[in-house]
């Protein structure tokens, strides 16, 4: 029965198309196609001749954009690798990247490689790389005895266009092609994705114009068993993407499933800063570039992890307490989240509403978020502002953002993002500049200035790291791709970071700067080398912006840091990764100086195309680490880690897929001193009692995924997570991993089949 419905599910989702996905260039199919068949090398960026040929294809049609790729090279050099979607590999592969709009504001990117992978992203910012997206796109490739080719098909639904009447679309592109033999990426434009001006560069070209609207339906049902608790959960419901072909997206999901079949790593953090994770949640990543407004890993104006996220409870002013910390949960559900996009040529506007379900003791929240942008010249100007209604808690938030990104020319950049936030009646303010400057094609200079006030908040939507923070940094760079054809370097980099930092009362983090040597070499290998250098100082957020003790005084630490990624063959790699800190002791208390030892060592094995394996160890030692415990209390002790990680994708074809992730950590934590600091920062002993501490967390995951359609999945998945948090004993690593991985919180085998119409 499952059979039949599957087939019938595949027949409804086939299309037949004029050009056929065999990825066979032929010339009947590609009589009309324009032709590109001149490449430079921008990686390295010496922009010397490609050192194979090329040859590239575009046409279009009412169906949308063909784009066909040959790629001349002896079949043993060939190096083909299946991976999962949007995990680059060392493949021989394509990649196109397309400024629909032709606005140099937004592209996007579809990369396959030679085992038929498909890859894809969105790029915003002039530069900036997300591969959260997954378009519906195809591909095909095959390989004969002195080339490869491939065929891409993109629908011209694929993403929002702007309304254009014409005969003709103009867009912009960017054709390339990964040589894995030469290890060069190789382009038709003379940019590249680190460089200012790439979407910029992106050659402008004519192709015939169509118009097209589609609605999509997603619907989805899903069954998962914990054993664990002993729960049950039942869940459908459907996503609809509806792409009108004027310019305007309407995206809606209704009791959307949640559930992550992509598991995230395993963190410990002791800091004071909270972890970013990225969203893996299918109807967030569609269509969503436009809000995506952020400054590297400092804030996201719109983190849609948010959504979803544990309820508050307040069970001791219930009547019934026990009945409610037995429901609680780690998850909010949704009754529906909606999304508008509208696009006209270089102006971009956006809605986006979510509504969390209620439970039986809490309430869930209301979020809003509205973005415009828009672009003048190399001028591109953009504001967003969010709203999260907490109903529970009778709080509301909103946050305001401006954002500025000009392009004076290919030597300078500027950058900028104005932030202001109202959280009840506590007023925030922040902004964050920078400026790239690029003298020619092998320096590159991009200094950035930061401020956040103490009462700028962000996080009931977004993400912001640190408040009552500032920070100037800067990071040179210069490039050398001379080296003669004989030498086995392709590219080096000597590179020097510097930072100051501190929080907005004027008390400075350690300065410090960070000089790096970076050799790439011909077969693949890289090998990195950097000294970091700090001054003594205050850590301003140690102590979690104590009023009383605002930070901790510590002590000027130097370190060295040797990494190499090597290649042995094409199936076999593997990397290693050591590093050394130092500081000099302290005089207030019994100390006799920091030390840190870091060890990593993993390995990559490709038995075929179709298996692959990789290993990776982490050992790490420190004493005199640093802990705090509440207010102005810390402790100090010896704390080892070790870390083992084991991943498996087997592939059949490109239809089937198993995955086995599995991750395990233990941290010890012996001999502890307990430290107190006074109002001046100042460590010195205190008398109480610290224990030593024992921890161990596993992670294991097994995932079957069969794509019986594009875009259409069945998921079989098997997950179990344990952790043991033992105070005063002294385990073995060994018993701290079988104890985790013994005493699981959570062991889930779950179900979900998502089909698209």
């Amino acid at each position: 029965m499952i059979k039949k419905f599957l087939i019938f599910i595949v027949l409804l989702s086939s299309e037949v198309y004029s050009v056929e996905l065999d990825g066979i260039i032929s010339d009947s199919e590609w009589l009309d196609a324009q032709r590109f068949d001149s490449f430079n090398t921008v990686y390295p960026f010496s922009l010397k001749k490609a050192p194979k040929q090329t040859e590239t294809y575009i046409l279009s049609n009412e169906e949308g954009i063909f784009i066909g790729f040959k790629n001349y090279q002896p079949a043993e050099s060939m190096n083909s690798i299946k991976s999962s979607r949007d995990v680059m590999n060392d493949s021989d592969a394509n990649v196109v990247v397309i400024d629909f709009a032709n606005s140099g504001v937004e592209a996007f990117e579809f990369v396959i490689n030679s085992s038929g992978s498909l890859i894809d992203g969105t790029f915003t910012n002039g530069n900036d790389l997300s591969r959260d997206w997954d378009g519906n796109w195809m591909g095909a490739v095959i390989k004969e005895d002195d080339y490869w080719s491939s065929e891409i098909f993109i629908p011209w639904t694929v993403a929002t266009l702007p309304l254009n009447k014409s005969e003709y679309r103009p867009i912009r592109i960017m054709f390339g092609r990964y040589i894995y033999e030469d290890n060069v990426w190789i382009s038709t434009i003379k940019s590249s994705y680190s460089r200012n001006e790439f979407l910029s560069k992106l050659t402008p070209i004519k192709i015939k114009n169509y118009s097209s609207s589609k609605l999509s339906f997603f619907p989805y049902i899903s069954s998962q068993a914990d054993s664990v608790p002993g729960t049950e959960l039942t869940r459908v419901g459907a996503d609809i993407f509806w792409n009108t072909g004027d310019g305007r997206q309407i995206n809606a999901t209704f009791n959307p499933d949640f559930g992550q079949a992509e598991s995230d790593d395993l963190v410990v953090n002791f800091s004071a800063q909270e972890t970013f994770f990225n969203e893996k949640r299918a109807f967030f990543t569609e269509n969503h570039s436009l809000f995506t407004l952020k400054d590297r890993d400092k804030f996201t104006v719109i983190n849609t992890r948010r959504i979803g996220s544990k309820p508050d409870y307040n069970c001791s002013q219930t009547v019934d307490e026990d009945a409610c910390n037995a429901s609680e949960k780690t998850y909010s559900d949704l009754d529906y989240a909606f999304r508008l996009t509208q696009k006209k040529n270089d102006f971009d506007i956006g809605l986006f509403v979510a509504s969390e379900s209620d439970e039986p003791f809490s309430k869930g929240k209301e979020f809003v978020a509205f973005r415009s942008r828009a672009k003048i010249g190399k001028t591109t100007f953009g504001h967003v502002i969010t709203n999260v209604n907490n109903e529970f808690t009778g709080n509301s938030s909103t946050v305001n953002a401006i954002d500025f990104d000009k392009i004076y020319s290919d030597k300078i950049r500027v950058a900028s993002t104005m932030l202001s936030s109202k959280v009840e009646n506590n007023n925030g303010y922040g902004f964050k500049a920078s400026v790239r400057y690029r003298p020619n094609r092998n320096n590159n200079t991009n200094t950035t200035l930061r401020y956040f006030d103490k009462n700028l908040d962000l996080n009931d939507f977004g993400y912001l790291k640190d408040a009552d923070y500032f920070q100037l940094s800067s990071r040179s760079s210069r490039q050398n791709t001379s080296y003669s054809d004989e030498s086995n370097i392709n590219m080096s980099e000597l590179s020097v970071w510097w930072s100051l930092s501190g929080d907005t009362k004027g008390n400075t983090n350690p300065f410090f700067i960070n000089p790096q040597f970076e050799y790439f070499y011909k077969d693949g290998s890289k090998f990195n080398a950097f000294i970091t250098l700090k001054t003594s100082g205050k850590n301003t957020t140690i102590t979690r912006k104590n009023e009383l003790y605002p930070f901790a005084k510590i002590k000027s630490s130097k370190s060295i840091t040797a990494d190499y990624e090597g290649v042995i063959s094409r199936d076999l790699e593997y990397d290693w990764r050591v590093s050394f800190d130092r500081s000099p002791k302290y005089n207030t208390w019994d100390s006799k100086g920091y030390r840190k030892s870091f060890f990593k060592f993993g390995t990559k094995y490709s038995i075929d195309e179709n298996l692959t394996m990789s290993v990776n160890f982490i050992a790490k030692k420190e004493k005199e680490w640093l802990r705090w415990l509440q207010e102005n209390e810390f402790s100090s002790s010896d704390l080892s880690r070790r870390e083992i990680s084991f991943n498996l994708n087997w592939f059949r074809g490109l239809k089937h897929e198993l995955r086995l992730k599995s991750q395990f950590i233990a941290l010890k934590s012996q001999s502890p001193k307990s430290l107190v600091s006074n109002q001046q920062g100042y460590l010195g002993q205190n008398n109480k009692t610290v224990l030593p501490f024992d921890i161990g967390q596993a992670a294991f995951q097994l995932r079957y995924k069969y794509e019986f359609a594009p875009l259409s999945n069945v998921y079989l998945v098997y997950s179990r997570g344990g952790n043991i948090d033992l105070e005063d004993q002294d385990d073995a690593y060994s018993n701290l991993f079988q104890e985790a991985w013994s005493n699981p919180s959570n062991e889930i085998i779950s179900i979900k089949i998502r089909l698209k119409y």
